[in-house]
């Protein structure tokens, strides 16, 4: 019996040490907690959103904040209070993700460098119930400065429709830099000189547009604006009109119906019509989206070559489409149709990369040249299709053979280009002196070096 109570005591003395020692872990762990800068800018201006995660697995995080200093001013961002229920239990937070918005220049901070300090506390009861402390400290570089632009390149001349050409340089690091042409805008390209350089175009469609700035936008998100001296043209308008047959129907619209259950009508007529807006629509878009996989480097040079053949219908025509003496539907054509012999061989109108080669709606079977810089060429209604994307080739190689696919009413070419995502005029780019006085002069000016 005595033997018996002996070891019934020490079972209770190991099972107290035992809970003791869980207890004094439990409570006062000395690990403290973990802090990750998921999203700090290096540099920010008047505004910017920092985000950070705080995990602490045993006791579980209570507080964090997190605060700006420069020199002997402190600014709080923002802070985080977890409350706990029982201390035996611990945080019930084992790991938060938080996200502050800075504002440095609204809380009086100076541009100049700073150091953002983000703190957490866990539940322990160390030092003196206030938990395990963790420090992270992150420098930052304050910028309320936008970018200085300085336009180098001096005499911008563009008709509506048409496309120019402009150089200039940054005193900083930006993350953008272009032109803004009303809701358009054409990006630049940095050049290993250091030069920013940028391809532009006035919209056919638009006869006076109100900005026409260089736009650049630094590490912090300030934004840099500059003008510069221009003339914008007038283009002459011209318009067509069209009959449309009853063969021209049968033909091609059952194979649009069909392969484009959107554009399907109870009546030919009335596909035609939804083929004429909705796929066009579509088709264009398609096309205008190539110009964001362009190269910042310049493929083409000198003057581009054109299909030879008579033309038929111009950049910017606007088409009256009629149907058994109505007009059903108008339209703007974005390229020039030139017609040729019966599959002709149709050359690269100038060096680059193939980024298209393939069935586009009403355009049919479609190359897309990428010639740099953002500027496209497209050939339209093949039969066949010699090159495939990705293809480099040169200017006056053969890529396809003309016919009528797509919404083609007979054999022949169209040739379109493109800047920036904007159709703009293609008889500029077939002369050689205009490439020369317009682009080539304006991105590589004497006065740049």
């Amino acid at each position: 019996m005595k033997k018996l109570l002996t070891l019934l005591i020490v079972l209770i003395i190991i099972a107290t040490m035992a809970v003791g020692a869980y207890i004094g872990l439990r409570l006062f762990e000395g690990t403290p907690p973990e802090i990750t800068a998921r999203k700090v800018p290096a540099v920010i201006g008047k505004d910017a959103q920092v985000e950070i995660d705080v995990t602490d697995e045993q006791a579980g995080i209570r507080f964090v904040e997190a605060k700006i200093v420069q020199g002997d001013k402190q600014v709080v961002v923002g802070e985080k209070s977890i409350p706990i229920s029982s201390m035996w239990t611990g945080s019930p937070s084992k790991a938060v993700a938080l996200s502050w918005k800075i504002e440095p220049q609204q809380a009086g901070l100076l541009s100049g460098k700073a150091t953002l300090i983000v703190s957490a506390f866990d539940a322990s009861l160390r030092n003196g119930s206030k938990g395990n402390e963790a420090i992270l400290k992150i420098p930052l570089n304050i910028d309320y400065m936008p970018p200085i632009i300085t336009v180098l390149s001096t005499i911008h001349n563009l008709k509506v429709g048409g496309a120019g050409a402009i150089s200039f340089r940054l005193n900083e690091d930006v993350t953008s830099a272009g032109v803004r042409v009303d809701k358009h805008f054409f990006n630049a390209a940095k050049g290993e000189d250091g030069i920013y350089r940028a391809l532009f175009a006035i919209p056919f469609n638009n006869f006076h547009p109100k900005i026409l700035q260089v736009e650049a936008i630094d590490l912090a998100g300030n934004k840099g604006l500059a003008g510069f001296s221009y003339h914008v043209f007038p283009r002459h308008k011209k318009e067509d009109k069209i009959n449309i047959s009853d063969s021209f129907l049968q033909q091609k619209m059952p194979g649009f119906a069909s392969r484009f259950p959107e554009v399907a009508a109870p009546s030919l007529i009335e596909t035609f019509i939804k083929v004429n807006h909705v796929l066009r629509k579509k088709n264009n878009d398609f096309l205008l989206s190539l110009c964001r996989k362009s190269h910042d480097k310049v493929f083409f040079s000198k003057g581009f070559l054109r299909f030879k053949g008579a033309k038929r219908s111009d950049f910017a025509d606007k088409r009256h489409y009629f149907y058994h003496g109505k007009e059903v539907d108008q339209a703007y054509h974005m390229g020039v149709d030139i017609a040729s012999i019966s599959h002709a061989k149709v050359p690269a109108a100038n060096e680059g990369k193939i980024v298209f080669a393939g069935y586009n709606g009403i355009y049919g079977n479609t190359v897309v040249i990428d010639h740099g810089l953002g500027l496209l060429s497209l050939y339209a209604h093949l039969s066949q299709m010699m090159v495939s994307p990705g293809q480099f080739v040169k200017k006056g190689q053969i890529i396809g053979i003309t016919d009528s696919t797509g919404l083609a009413g007979g054999d022949h070419l169209h040739f379109g280009m493109m800047v920036g995502g904007v159709f703009v005029n293609p008889s500029e780019w077939w002369d050689q002196r205009w490439i020369r006085d317009h682009i080539t002069y304006n991105l590589y000016i004497r006065s740049a070096k």
